[in-house]
């Protein structure tokens, strides 16, 4: 995915390490590499399904990553797992990016953004003969949930984020997103064939 600015530019990535954070911290310019390499796509990825707005999405992923560097001084040196942190970052600048369009200003904060779910193991989903009636099984079971089932579940199974980090992403309570993956999942099982059903979980 080509982001279409220069925050990598004439930065080297290196293998990874175990306090890349902390490098981050200290100002080393290849650990920032490395992160944004590592992390970028993902949040393109969960960006485009938050609002579909290519260029709103871009723009906010670039800035974070430039007061990422900008700021790093003054950043938490507690921080133990990068995506979780950069995804609830990004979807923060997203909501207040949205609420601040004219468009959204008379929206509710929550409940008035479309989660949009397109999963990236789609391809590997549907066979070739049967790709249109799978799809649209696919489609037809996620407009069965609802959106806050639709972004929990993205989360956990395609994020590969814990409950508690799910929670913190949402501002929900953990006992409420373990409710609402599982009712989510039974709604998923009573409208998709089991094989299915297991392909798109990633179990």
């Amino acid at each position: 995915m080509n982001t279409g600015k220069a925050v990598r530019a004439d930065l080297k990535v290196v293998p990874s390490h175990s306090s890349l954070w902390g490098r981050l911290l200290e100002g080393d310019r290849h650990a920032f590499a490395e992160i944004y390499e590592t992390h970028v796509d993902h949040l393109y990825h969960y960006g485009m399904h938050f609002c579909r707005d290519h260029e709103r999405v871009n723009d906010n992923i670039q800035d974070l990553f430039q007061d990422l560097w900008l700021t790093r001084e003054h950043l938490s040196p507690h921080v133990q797992h990068i995506r979780y942190y950069l995804i609830s970052s990004l979807r923060r600048r997203l909501l207040r990016s949205l609420q601040r369009d004219r468009r959204w200003q008379y929206r509710d904060s929550w409940e008035g953004f479309e989660f949009e779910f397109t999963t990236p193991q789609e391809n590997k989903l549907i066979l070739e003969e049967t790709a249109a009636e799978q799809k649209k099984l696919l489609q037809a079971a996620l407009g069965n949930l609802t959106r806050r089932q639709r972004e929990a579940i993205y989360l956990r199974f395609y994020q590969n984020l814990g409950y508690n980090e799910v929670a913190g992403i949402m501002s929900m309570q953990v006992d409420s997103v373990y409710n609402t993956i599982s009712k989510a999942i039974a709604i998923l099982k009573k409208n998709l064939p089991f094989p299915l059903l297991l392909l798109f979980l990633g179990r």
